[in-house]
């Protein structure tokens, strides 16, 4: 996706995260606001950003991720992109 409305009230497309396709690990994704400040990281493919950073909602805008992952198999996967967080 390229945008994702957190807090909308919908669970639909509450949330920024790494959709596998089989058996992944993921070595982290973060995001960044448009200051290059880190305002998210994980390493569980599960979790995924709310919109918040410190607790507090963020601005809409264009923050920017990246995935590094690799698969059971061994092939690496890294992305990066950006996404548009829209309140």
């Amino acid at each position: 996706p390229n945008a994702f409305s957190p807090g909308s009230g919908t669970s639909i497309n509450d949330e920024l995260k790494v959709i596998k396709r089989g058996i992944a690990t993921l070595n982290f994704f973060k995001v960044f606001n448009r200051w290059g400040q880190l305002v998210f990281q994980t390493t569980d493919i599960e979790q995924g950003w709310n919109g918040q950073f410190n607790g507090k909602p963020q601005p809409m805008g264009t923050y920017v991720y990246i995935i590094d992952a690799q698969t059971s198999t061994g092939r690496k996967y890294y992305k990066q992109g950006n996404v548009t967080l829209i309140r």
